[in-house]
């Protein structure tokens, strides 16, 4: 009876003690997806604006002895905002909180109707902000993009020049038709591209790509 007692209590042992070493088993992360839902135009003054330049201007001199606070460029040319605002879904499938470190992509603007499907690159989209994203959750992000009217041509002809003249477009043109009509939806597409997010969680770290197009 005594060694029945004695193997019974070691047994016993034996278990507590195996459950007390085993690891728990990992938890999956799966990768959180980065959706574009829609695409805002948050500011812009619309054409015709007074003394628009035709073709991309041309940097004057200073004359002598013009302080670098008076100097202007270009003059005669226009500087007008637009500021368009992506709203981006950040999808959270895990059962544990993960953490969006760092996200980026470019902006490029279609140049429809004359060219309908040829895109151009604009600008490049930065988020340094980091937010959590609480377990089978989805989020909303807002990125705001500034675009100038005096800046993009330039930025065109330097990055896209070839392509323009292959093309026979424009960077003013562009611009002008651009900013006339991104107020009405439809008249030509917007698209995020080469997107990357950087996320955090579960204890683990993993980049996740992504692309979005709006109107869809």
């Amino acid at each position: 009876m005594k060694k029945l007692v004695l193997f019974a209590i070691l047994l016993v042992a034996l278990t507590v003690s195996a459950c007390a070493t085993a690891a728990p088993a990992p938890t999956e992360v799966k990768s959180p997806t980065v959706t574009l839902k829609q695409v805002q135009v948050a500011s812009y003054f619309p054409a015709p604006w007074t003394g628009w330049p035709a073709a991309v201007p041309t940097p004057t001199p200073p004359a002598a002895g013009t302080p670098a606070a008076q100097y202007v460029p270009f003059p005669g040319s226009i500087s007008v905002p637009l500021i368009v605002a992506f709203i981006w879904e950040i999808d959270n499938p895990n059962e544990v909180a993960v953490k969006l470190e760092q996200m980026k992509y470019t902006v490029e603007f279609e140049a429809a109707p004359s060219k309908a499907g040829e895109y151009f690159a604009l600008s490049t989209a930065i988020v340094n902000e980091k937010m959590s994203v609480p377990a089978k959750t989805k989020n909303e992000l807002r990125v705001t993009t500034v675009l100038d009217s005096a800046v993009v041509p330039g930025n065109l002809a330097v990055t896209s020049g070839q392509r323009l003249g292959a093309l026979g477009l424009s960077g003013a043109t562009l611009v002008k038709d651009w900013w006339a009509n991104v107020g009405d939806t439809g008249k030509f597409g917007i698209k995020a591209t080469g997107g990357t997010a950087d996320f955090s969680g579960g204890g683990k770290s993993q980049l996740v790509t992504f692309d979005g197009k709006f109107p869809k």
